[in-house]
């Protein structure tokens, strides 16, 4: 372990997550939101805060701006936020973790987000002495060092309690003596990272600083300049002690290219930035104010600002100023002086400072590359630099990257933060651009980016950096080489094996949450953007997968809900939606409700044992009392188990985790919203054997220092993992205290998910340092658990693949199934696939072993095969309206991968009144493919004058004139071994109303309906499915509605064998010349076809008789055989 002087945290210690302090926009404003105003206040209620935002926007809609980017890293803030202080226990497991990634990601892979990244990093620093080597301090995840001018990256803070690194300084003579930020302190190394001490005297250290920057004199190393939220501070001992300069919020600190005498600083006060100048070495310091930014003179505000210089025109500040005035925010202005800082010109944008933006006047810090929307994110993030060669040339980082050839007179974008395909993109949000020499540097949300041409061209360069901020996070259970998680600034991370270059891929966008795989099937995966399933192959695109709902999801730590699966069934899924908890039994693509709770619904978890049994977690509201519940009979009733033996707090939310052995046994973790350790003191975690009926606690005075925000049982054993806000620790039944589990883990490593990976006996953690992995604390024996992909079957669906979902070790596993009943009747495969031949339910057993032990489990009635049969007659109709709350409708199919019919509800029908409807979302949807939907059997009327209808209602607009969406209707008559088409329609002739170019839903009267007989293909008689096919072409939403197959002059018996007629027609099917036999003296026989034309007609007197067709068109045609007053019709296929 490496050696670290931790003599200072004895004095004081702050540890904090985040330490760059974003300011507020426009914090006086009086035309703010009342939530904002809230937030913006000087102790906000978090509740209060977070209640008055919801309520907002339910009345108006969401639009991304400064506020609402503000209070999403406000709320990030709280929940990445510790008070821990450091611990020096160390495991009884001699175990490592080791980190598995994200560390860089694939650019230019198919399916890559269209804003790929994957570190949030705040600066880069370049060694004037050795430039193969440069420091880079993140936002979550320390501090990084390559040696090889950014080939390679490796954590130099993995035993510093610091996650975020604002402002960093290396030292011109020696690469190894570095100086960083960290929890409100300054570190110093002197030997390349390997040992760190807090420097300072007591006067220094006793403050929490906020530290922006830090600068060494040129000439002189043993002279440090920090800007500091408490001042400007300097030291003449290389940061032993400090002096203070000057007192007040300092933001920057730059040094004149050819006087170290010569410094320039900037201040923040109030609403301002103050420019000052020393000119004797930093010891007495000068403010000049001519030309420089007044917000308070056109009443606006301005409180951030960068400087940058350039060897090339030594006495030339550039300044970029950002803020609002004249009715307009974002950037203030870009000012220039020529006589180091003595005088200020407004160089750019448009006639005056801020003010709406326009094809002049352009707002770099926005969100577009034109800089024609108002506002960005201006306080938060900012970057300049002036190259060294060119002054002309001038950088600036807000969302985008801007360039200026001409002083800054005017300004182009090379590449839009959300362009990767360009070769000057670089991740949004820009905190650092630093010019050493010709090589240009960029730290921004995304990691580091680098250019060597003056930003003509930009690459990444961070493989190494594991600075992934995972909101949330899973991993697969049959191929543990799937993970994914939505992840702070960078979309969703995903690892598909080796299938990525460097591993990772960034996809989706924006600030994801989400992260679950499927346990049966590890090839579909599950997101903020939806359902996927995986390629495999990076050229090739991620398909989507639809879902209908999504899990509640949310940046409070323990306010997010799971997609929980059913043990037995990986098809089956709940999630906790709202205040509701849900069901699919189609792997999402459609829900049905099992409960609706008052309360927002968070932890999931459904018993391995007794999957009747569920337990749930509710949240009323940030400071409402949080619920335990528990159901025994699969969700229809429910009984609260909320434990009373809490000490207060009630407002604390839990995670819960349930035993592989006994639904009655579980454990819950009290998850505070908060960082503070004395949130749950000494009631952090407790354990139920009675299904919660009664509690005790299993906290311990070791859990007294941390922060809770994961539980999870490990399977075959008695033991359980909790993962915090710094480590993660574990303890069993034997155990009497919790040992901390963290070798080679960093320090302060929030913990957002722990996920077993049984095959491997590993134990994944996905962090805000990216992922790790360690071996389980002890090896359990295996717990067996049977699943498949479906427990109901039928004629169309009579083969079950059944997937080993035992806690097993691959390398020695075996497997023994049986399957009485099916084919085969027995298995010692890992996943058999079995089918059955007819109606009746089945039993299942499996007996699974491994090097530790063997375990088996049993199902009585486990696969249940129906056959549900609607019969048509005079009176009686096939209908289908999709009221019903499941969907598909009860032995219906939905068939499709990458999207699928689903069900919703529209404002109007047919009638013009509200129902429920089935639906195809082309709008959202670019794959070519086809989404099924297959209806039950239906057994069609047959008589010689009998007609079949099928009727049915639709809506459908389209999107423009190439995106032509379709609907095919096809018909089996061998429960779905083949199928016939007898309808089709695409684009115009489909729409029911014009083109829309937004997601389209039907209107009164747009609607239309549509009938085809049935028996004019032939269909009477027969027994049927039919299927709806959606043909995807990326248009408009299609709808359906009200399917009626209905019947008339039906004459029952017609084409049964076994009919009073006792005759015989062979071959059937037929190549055009067939037999009539007949045991009947007198049988007249006349043959139509589909027109109902009499094609022949003869009458059969000897018994048997030959008819040929041979001159005929290849069909169907219809032989009426009569013998008296009976008269029957037979079927006849001529081919």
């Amino acid at each position: 372990m490496k050696k670290i002087l931790l003599f200072f945290l004895f004095i004081s210690f702050h540890t904090s997550m985040f330490s760059q302090v974003e300011m507020k926009y426009n914090a006086n404003s009086q035309n703010l939101p009342e939530w904002v105003q809230l937030m913006y206040s000087d102790d906000p209620d978090e509740g209060a805060v977070i209640n008055s935002y919801t309520n907002y926007y339910k009345k108006n809609q969401l639009v991304k701006n400064n506020h609402t980017q503000y209070f999403k890293r406000w709320l990030r803030g709280i929940s990445r936020f510790s008070n821990a202080e450091p611990t020096f226990k160390t495991s009884n497991s001699s175990n490592q973790w080791e980190c598995i990634g994200p560390w860089d990601f694939d650019k230019d892979a198919a399916s890559r987000s269209y804003a790929p990244g994957a570190a949030h990093v705040y600066t880069v620093e370049q060694s004037v002495s050795n430039p193969n080597i440069l420091y880079a301090g993140s936002a979550t995840a320390g501090a990084w060092k390559t040696n090889d001018k950014g080939e390679n990256w490796d954590l130099v803070t993995r035993d510093l309690y610091i996650g975020s690194v604002y402002a960093l300084e290396i030292d011109f003579t020696n690469p190894d003596i570095v100086y960083i930020s960290g929890a409100g302190e300054i570190y110093k190394s002197n030997d390349g990272g390997v040992n760190w001490t807090a420097i300072g005297d007591p006067s220094f250290t006793s403050l929490s600083h906020g530290i922006s920057d830090i600068k060494l004199n040129p000439n002189n190393n043993q002279i440090l300049f920090v800007a500091s939220s408490h001042g400007l501070f300097k030291s003449l001992d290389g940061g032993n002690n400090f002096t203070q300069v000057m007192s007040g919020n300092f933001l920057e600190i730059e040094f004149h290219p050819n006087s170290t005498d010569t410094m320039y600083f900037i201040n923040q006060v109030g609403d301002s930035t103050l420019f000052y100048r020393s000119d004797d070495g930093g010891n007495t310091l000068t403010n000049y104010t001519n030309g420089w930014p007044n917000p308070n003179s056109v009443g606006g505000e301005q409180k951030r600002t960068e400087i940058a210089v350039s060897p090339a025109s030594p006495d030339k500040i550039v300044a970029l100023a950002t803020g609002s005035a004249n009715g307009g925010s974002g950037l203030y202005g870009i000012y220039i002086s020529n006589d180091k800082g003595e005088n200020w010109i407004f160089q750019c944008c448009g006639p005056q400072p801020a003010g709406p933006p326009d094809s002049v006047n352009i707002n770099m810090m926005g969100w577009q590359p034109d800089g024609s929307d108002d506002g960005g994110q201006y306080y938060y993030d900012l970057g300049l630099a002036v190259n060294p060669i060119n002054a002309d040339i001038i950088h600036v980082g807000g969302v985008n990257h801007w360039i200026s050839f001409d002083n800054g007179l005017s300004f182009t974008c090379p590449a839009k933060w959300s362009e990767p395909h360009k070769k000057g993109y670089v991740h949004a949000d820009i905190h650092d651009i630093n010019y050493f020499g010709n090589d240009l540097w960029f730290a921004c949300d995304g990691g580091v980016f680098y250019s060597d041409n003056a930003g003509d061209s930009i690459y990444k360069k961070q493989y190494g950096i594991a600075g992934t901020d995972f909101w949330g996070f899973g991993a697969g259970f049959k191929d543990g080489e799937v993970m994914l998680g939505g992840a702070y600034h960078n979309g969703t991370m995903l690892k598909d094996g080796n299938t990525y270059i460097n591993d990772w891929l960034c996809t989706d966008g924006g600030d994801g949450i989400r992260g679950f795989v499927n346990f049966g099937n590890p090839r579909v995966a599950y997101s903020d953007y939806g359902g996927k399933i995986l390629s495999g192959n990076r050229t090739v695109p991620i398909a989507g997968l639809s879902i209908e709902k999504k899990p509640n999801a949310s940046y409070i730590t323990g306010e997010s809900s799971q997609m929980e699966f059913d043990p037995r069934c990986y098809n089956w899924n709940y999630i906790g939606e709202d205040t509701t908890l849900w069901l699919s039994k189609n792997n999402g693509k459609s829900y049905s409700p099992v409960h609706h709770f008052n309360d927002k619904v968070t932890s999931v978890e459904v018993a391995w044992s007794n999957p009747d049994v569920i337990y749930v977690a509710t949240w009323p509201s940030w400071w409402g009392t949080k619920h335990l519940y528990r159901s025994s009979d699969a969700g229809n009733t429910w009984v609260e188990i909320t434990p009373t033996n809490i000490n207060g707090q009630d407002w604390i939310p839990y995670d819960i985790t349930v035993s592989s052995f006994d639904e009655n046994t579980l454990w819950i973790a009290r998850t505070s919203m908060y960082g503070g350790v004395q949130d749950a003191q000494g009631y952090e975690v407790f354990k139920s054997i009675d299904g919660g009926q009664n509690w005790i606690n299993w906290s311990t005075p070791t859990l007294d220092n941390i922060n809770v925000t994961n539980i999870e049982h490990q399977r075959g054993g008695n033991g359980v993992y909790i993962g915090t806000r710094e480590s993660v620790y574990y303890r069993n039944n034997s155990m009497s205290d919790w040992d901390i589990y963290d070798a080679n883990l960093p320090k302060n490593t929030y913990s957002t998910q722990l996920i077993p990976y049984y095959r491997e006996g590993l134990l994944r953690n996905g962090t805000s340092r990216s992922a790790y992995e360690i071996n389980f604390y002890e090896n359990t024996p295996p717990s067996a658990q049977i699943a498949a992909d479906r427990l109901t079957i039928n004629c169309i669906n009579d083969t079950v693949r059944f997937v080993d979902h035992s806690a097993v070790r691959l390398s020695s596993a075996s497997w023994l199934w049986s399957f009485p009943g099916g084919d085969p009747s027995s298995s010692t495969q890992e996943n058999p696939i079995v089918v059955y031949s007819q109606p009746g339910t089945y039993d299942v057993s499996l007996t699974v072993s491994d090097a530790f032990g063997t375990s088996s489990q049993s199902y009585t009635n486990f696969i249940n095969y129906t056959d549900s049969v609607s019969l048509i007659t005079n009176t009686s109709n096939f209908t289908q309206d999709f009221e019903s709350s499941n969907f598909p409708p009860s032995a219906w199919e939905l068939e499709s991968l990458s999207f699928s019919w689903l069900s919703t509800n529209v404002d109007f029908g047919i009638d013009c009144l509200p129902t429920t409807v089935a639906y195809v979302d082309h709008y959202w949807f670019q794959s070519d493919d086809e989404a099924y939907l297959i209806s039950n059997k239906v057994s069609l009327g047959n008589g010689v004058s009998t007609q079949n209808w099928l009727t049915y209602d639709y809506a459908y607009s389209g999107y423009a004139s190439g995106y032509d969406d379709g609907l095919r209707i096809d018909i089996s008559t061998d429960c779905g071994s083949t199928w016939d088409s007898i309808y089709g329609a695409i684009g115009p002739d489909l729409q029911t109303v014009p083109y829309q170019s937004s997601a389209w839903y039907p209107t009164c009267g747009s609607w239309a309906s549509d009938s085809i007989n049935l028996s004019t293909w032939g269909l009477n008689g027969d027994t049927i499915m039919v299927r709806f096919v959606a043909i995807n072409d990326y248009g408009n939403h299609f709808f359906m509605d009200n399917i009626n197959i209905n019947g008339q002059n039906i004459i029952l018996g017609v084409e049964d064998n076994n009919t009073n007629i006792r005759t015989s027609i062979y071959p059937n099917p037929t190549k055009g010349i067939f037999n009539i036999r007949t045991d009947l003296k007198k049988l007249e026989v006349e043959v139509y076809n589909l027109m109902g034309e009499l094609i022949t007609s003869t009458i059969v007197k000897n018994g048997l008789q030959q008819i040929n067709l041979s001159n005929n068109a290849k069909g169907i045609y219809f032989v009426k055989l009569k013998s008296g007053t009976r008269i029957e019709l037979r079927k006849l296929i001529s081919n």
